[in-house]
């Protein structure tokens, strides 16, 4: 989930029942060289280059958190591994992602068509890292095709394979093809298949399971809505599930432009007057102005969050600390003065 699928949301989707959470794809070059930094304050753990956090996580989700890779070389792929292994429960490989910028650096779907190059980023980290490594693609619309990859795929030692269950190709508007994960199942047992598409509610993923025998299933746009997708028991309204986003956000530090974006995919009710006031809003104080958060966010979280996650916040602090006390003076006819101290 590209910017929705951060630091917060993970944990948002943990808390309401998911089993494992996928971060947004961070580019090989991208992650090489950062700075690993640990907030003594939230707990965070970001990953920083050129004063910009690359990938932030939480040791509350080290547990079941996969690290999401693009890459097109197995050197790279490697070394960018390495930087974030003892941080995260796993490493995937994305060969799914069908955008241009993807394409052209030889990453995401670009590596369904050089099988050979796909597997070798594969092994190579499969024979050096320590944790486990899966692999995300998407299907070809020849079945042997796709069956011929996947049994390749398979060879190289992986943990797990997931499969969106739609061609590079294919939009989200377009149904995901379930029925095309039975022959993968059916080939690759007993490696976990994971089927991803179309996973809008928890009733979805019991259909997705019984239909065609994986493992488990994947949400992106589901969870993106409302992360309680995840509980067996029912979720939360979408209301409740912003408010409780924007909770977490403020509690990890998350930067605030980030949390805007997600609250303005999540938020149900467009045309209200709560949504028209988050859209104008311009920092944290504001967001929970519109969500009756005000209280919460002077009590605890303001301390929770730095500058650098709040700019704006931060430039009206410092207007205001440099702002001239004044003081309130009675002039003799009574009426009430504020003058410069």
């Amino acid at each position: 989930m590209v910017r929705v699928g951060t630091l917060p949301m993970r944990l948002h989707s943990l808390k309401h029942g998911a089993d494992l959470v996928w971060t947004c794809e961070v580019i090989d070059k991208s992650i090489i060289g950062t700075q690993r930094i640990v907030n003594d304050t939230t707990g965070v753990v970001s990953f920083v280059k050129d004063g910009r956090d690359i990938f932030a996580t939480h040791p509350d989700e080290k547990a079941k958190v996969v690290f999401q890779m693009g890459s097109a070389t197995p050197e790279l792929a490697l070394e960018a591994a390495k930087v974030v292994e003892k941080d995260v429960s796993g490493i995937d490989l994305n060969c799914g992602c069908p955008i241009k910028f993807s394409i052209q650096g030889g990453m995401g779907a670009a590596l369904l068509e050089d099988p050979d190059r796909l597997c070798a980023i594969l092994e190579k980290l499969v024979q050096n890292i320590s944790i486990p490594v899966t692999c995300k693609i998407r299907v070809f619309d020849d079945e042997e095709k796709t069956l011929s990859l996947v049994r390749q795929i398979a060879r190289t030692g992986i943990s797990g394979l997931t499969v969106h269950c739609r061609t590079r190709y294919m939009r989200p508007r377009e149904k995901a093809m379930w029925h095309r994960l039975n022959s993968i199942v059916e080939e690759l047992k007993p490696l976990p298949v994971v089927l991803n598409g179309d996973i809008f509610k928890y009733e979805d993923a019991q259909k997705a399971r019984t239909s065609t025998g994986a493992t488990s299933v994947m949400t992106a746009r589901g969870a993106a809505a409302n992360p309680s997708i995840f509980c067996a028991k029912g979720g939360i309204p979408a209301r409740d599930a912003v408010v409780e986003y924007v909770k977490i956000a403020m509690n990890v530090g998350n930067p605030y432009s980030n949390t805007k974006y997600t609250v303005l995919q999540m938020h149900p009710d467009t045309r209200s007057s709560e949504f028209r006031a988050l859209q104008s809003s311009k920092c944290y104080q504001d967001m929970c102005a519109a969500l009756d958060l005000t209280e919460l966010y002077h009590s605890e979280a303001k301390q929770r969050i730095s500058d650098y996650a709040d700019p704006m916040q931060a430039k009206r602090d410092a207007k205001g600390a440099k702002r001239p006390p004044t003081e309130t003076k009675t002039s003799a006819d009574n009426s009430v003065k504020r003058v410069k101290a």
